[in-house]
Order: structure tokens, then C-alpha cells, then sequence
């Protein structure tokens, strides 16, 4: 059985007011604790970048500056080697056997070019003809220099003709027969002339005989003509007899005079006659100036060309001396060698039979310098960031709640942004950090770093409270509020 109270007047249950003002108190104090530590708390304030490691010095791209393939290779990837050592050797078969053309072609060219000089300064002799065979000359060259020569040979042959005489000429004995048949020919002639200037004197001489036999007949005839004309005026002879003498006079003058006209045609003669003698004489040597200046402007015409072929040659020559410098320069490039101290880093030419060109990097040298942190700080982080900064610096490969970080320090900041690009897709500023210690330890083991290796860098940049976080906060918020519609 339920036994069932009942009240007069309802009753009020009320808190102590002790307890509400301790929960009070308490909530105003952790309140003031909290602002109070928070103005005056203070904490680093670190800006985060990221990069990698790499040697202090520049890795060094090791190219050879020709073309080329690989016979034997030294060395291999992450193999340390020192300044000299060697890396590589290139087959020199093809260089050498290019060098040995080319200096074969270049002394063709010189004895070529050697052979035309002599034939300008002094013609052709046996010798150098005998080398005229030995030497691969163009068609054309060895017409035009047989030419000049056998020019030259008839103009020697023709002054001594001038001359009359083979003294001080080195005349060849088809020469020689030459030059005899023509002085026989000439003194033919000239023997020819001599002769028939020779009988008409003969002729003159007789006539001028004859003129004085005339002169004394004609003399006589006119002495009895004078001695009968005044006997005759006398009656002492008749004067047929007179008219016969004086018809005998006439006679003889007409004699006379015929003869005295012969006489001039016959000096005529004989000056026609020497005329021509002179005339046979002149006319062999104006003959024989005429062909002399023909060859001398054949012989001009040849040289000009010859003159050609020296300068092309000449230009042949200088084109070879380049090539043969170049060839050289291969034989020296025949092995490549360590520049630096270092390891050997991305080698591409890793077995014999490689072929290489001018413009690939064969192998890289990283050089045995200290690791230094390169990073990229983007562009809203840069404004506090300066040289001097200490840098927490972590490696990925070694994670840091086990093998801790390593400290270090802002050593350059670049002066100006780089453009984004596929990695970085914005503007960031190149840094370089140098770190304190070139390796990690875990329980007494040192773990080397290397270069490559990706870190994550805190810049620290300067010590702020937490109230002045809060603060930036709120700031942002009520900034925001300019910019709501």
C-alpha cells in the first residue's frame, strides 16, 4: 500500500551561492591567465621552404667538344675518382684514318701548287716534268702547261734564230735541227739575192764598158765628120760622102744613148735587188718578232690561269690546315678525364660502342665539396626573409622524429624571382643554406648525406606572441567585411 504525501505550499530548491561564485572566479581567472600568456608568450615563427641538396661547387657536365664512338669506359655510375683519372676512351681509327687523308692531300696540293710556281719562274724542265707524272694534275692544268712549256721552247728557238747563233741556250737537239734548217733556209734566200744582185753588177759593168767604147766610137765619128765638112764646102769630097758621116754620127749617139738608158735600168735592178735582200732579211726577223710576241700573250693567257689554280689551291690548302687542326683536336679529345675531384654521376656512354655528338653530356662530376641546401622561398613568404637567418633543415630520406634535423644557416637570398615553371608553378626566389654538419647520427653510426637528397627547410624568421596570432585573425575577418555586398 502506497502511502501519498501532500503539501501545503510548493518548495523552492536554491544553489549555494558559494559554488556559483567559484565557478565564476574560476572561469575569469583561466580568462585573464590565458590573455595575460598569450600577450606575453613567445614562439618562433618559421617559414617553411623545400629543395635539395647539392655540392657547394657547380656539378660538372663533361662533354667532349666532336663527334665520335666510345671503345673502352673506365668507370661507372657513383664511382669516386680524382682529378686525371680516366673516364673514357674513343676509338681513334676513324680520326686517324681522316688526319692521314687529309695530310695526304694537303702535300699533293703543296707539290701541285710548288710545280706551277716553277713553271711561272723558269718554265719546265726534265725534272720537273718527270714530277708532272707523279702528280694527279686536271686535264686541263697539264694541256696548258705542256703548252706553256713547248711556247716557251719555240720562243727560245726563235731568238736564236734572231741571233743566229745557239750560244747560251739549253736548246734540245729537235731544236737544234730546227734551228739549223731555218739558217739554211735564210741564207738561201739571202744567198739568192746576193746572186742576183751580184749579175746585175756584172751586167752594169759591161755596160759601162760598152757606154765607154761607144763614148770613143761616137768621139771618133764626130772628129771626121768635123775634119770632112770643110773639105766638103771646098768641092774637095762629095756631099754624100758627107751626109754618110753625119748618119754615122747619129748612129753612134743612138748607141750611145741606148746603152746610157740601160745603164739606169740595170742600177735600177740592182737597187730593186739589194731592196729585196734587205727586205728577205728584215721580213725573217719581223716574222720571227711576231710569233715571240704571239707566244708571250699565249704564254700571259696561261700563266693567268696557272695563276688561278695556285690561289684556289692555296685556298685548298688553308681549308685542309683547318681540317687537319681539327682532326688533331680529335686524336687530343681521344680520351676524356676527370676535370675535379669528385664522383661520377649520370654516365651515359655506360659501355664501349657508344656514339657521341658535340652537344650531349657524356658523364657528370659531382664535385667532393660540402653539401650545402638549395631552395625556392615563394614570393609571400619572402618580405621578413634575409641572410643570416638560422634554418632547421630536414631530410627526407631520413625521417626526423628518428634521426632529428640538422641546423644551419640563410647564406644567400636570390635578387630577384624566377618564372613559374612545371615543378613551381609560381614566382619563387632561389636561396642557399649551408649546413652545420655534412651528415645524420643514430646511435653512434654517421649517415652520410649526398647530393640530390630532398629537404624541407623552417626559415626562422622572428619571434612572435600568440595573442598577436589571435589578433591577425580577427583582423583578417573584419578586413573580409569591407569586401561583402
Amino acid at each position: 500500500m502506497t502511502t501519498t504525501y501532500q503539501f501545503d505550499q510548493p518548495v523552492l530548491l536554491r544553489r549555494s551561492p558559494r559554488v556559483s561564485h567559484a565557478v565564476v572566479l574560476s572561469v575569469m581567472g583561466v580568462t585573464t591567465f590565458g590573455i595575460g600568456w598569450a600577450s606575453v608568450a613567445k614562439f618562433e615563427e618559421a617559414i617553411p621552404a623545400a629543395g635539395k641538396l647539392e655540392p657547394q661547387g657547380q656539378v660538372r657536365d663533361i662533354k667532349l667538344p666532336l663527334n665520335g664512338v666510345v671503345k673502352t669506359v673506365h668507370v661507372q655510375d657513383g664511382q669516386r675518382v680524382k682529378k686525371g683519372d680516366l673516364l673514357l676512351t674513343l676509338d681513334p681509327t676513324a680520326a686517324q684514318a681522316q688526319l692521314t687523308s687529309l695530310q695526304k692531300n694537303r702535300l699533293s696540293l703543296m707539290q701541285e701548287t710548288q710545280f706551277y710556281r716553277s713553271q711561272l719562274l723558269g718554265g719546265a724542265s726534265s725534272a720537273d716534268m718527270g714530277q708532272l707524272a707523279g702528280l694527279s694534275l686536271p686535264l686541263e692544268v697539264v694541256s696548258l702547261t705542256k703548252s706553256r712549256s713547248m711556247l716557251l721552247s719555240e720562243n727560245q728557238l726563235y731568238r736564236a734564230q734572231l741571233q743566229g747563233s745557239a750560244a747560251g741556250m739549253a736548246l734540245l737537239p729537235e731544236q737544234m735541227v730546227r734551228l739549223q734548217s731555218s739558217q739554211a733556209e735564210l741564207e738561201s734566200r739571202v744567198s739568192a739575192a746576193q746572186l742576183e744582185v751580184g749579175q746585175l753588177q756584172q751586167q752594169l759593168n759591161l755596160n759601162q764598158v760598152r757606154i765607154a767604147s761607144a763614148r770613143d766610137v761616137l768621139s771618133y765619128a764626130q772628129r771626121i765628120y768635123s775634119d770632112l765638112e770643110p773639105v766638103a764646102q771646098q768641092g774637095g769630097v762629095s756631099r754624100l760622102q758627107i751626109l754618110q758621116q753625119q748618119q754615122t754620127v747619129r748612129t753612134r749617139r743612138a748607141e750611145l744613148d741606148g746603152l746610157l738608158q740601160e745603164q739606169q735600168r740595170i742600177r735600177l735592178q740592182i737597187a730593186q735587188a739589194q731592196q729585196q735582200l734587205q727586205n728577205t732579211v728584215a721580213q725573217g726577223k719581223q716574222e720571227l718578232l711576231t710569233k715571240i710576241a704571239e707566244n708571250s700573250k699565249k704564254v700571259a693567257e696561261i700563266d693567268s690561269q696557272i695563276n688561278k689554280a695556285i690561289v684556289d689551291n692555296e685556298r685548298k690548302i688553308a681549308e685542309i690546315n683547318s681540317q687537319i687542326s681539327q682532326a688533331n683536336l680529335t686524336l687530343k679529345y681521344q680520351e676524356l678525364r676527370a676535370p675535379v675531384d669528385g664522383t661520377v654521376f649520370d654516365l651515359k656512354a655506360a659501355a664501349p660502342g657508344y656514339v657521341t655528338n658535340a652537344t650531349e653530356t657524356l658523364v657528370k662530376i659531382v664535385p667532393e665539396d660540402a653539401l650545402v641546401a638549395k631552395i625556392s622561398i615563394t614570393n609571400k613568404d619572402i618580405g621578413f626573409i634575409k641572410e643570416g637567418m638560422p634554418v632547421d633543415i630536414r631530410v627526407d630520406a631520413f625521417p626526423a622524429n628518428e634521426f632529428g634535423d640538422i641546423q644551419g644557416e640563410l647564406v644567400s637570398v636570390g635578387a630577384d624571382a624566377l618564372p613559374p615553371t612545371q615543378a613551381l608553378p609560381m614566382y619563387t626566389f632561389p636561396a642557399k643554406v649551408r649546413l652545420d654538419k655534412q651528415g645524420l647520427s643514430q646511435n653512434g653510426r654517421t649517415l652520410l648525406l649526398q647530393s640530390g637528397m630532398s629537404v624541407t627547410t623552417n626559415i626562422k624568421v622572428r619571434q612572435r606572441t600568440v595573442m598577436s596570432i589571435f589578433l591577425d585573425g580577427f583582423t583578417k575577418q573584419l578586413e573580409s567585411l569591407k569586401f561583402v555586398r
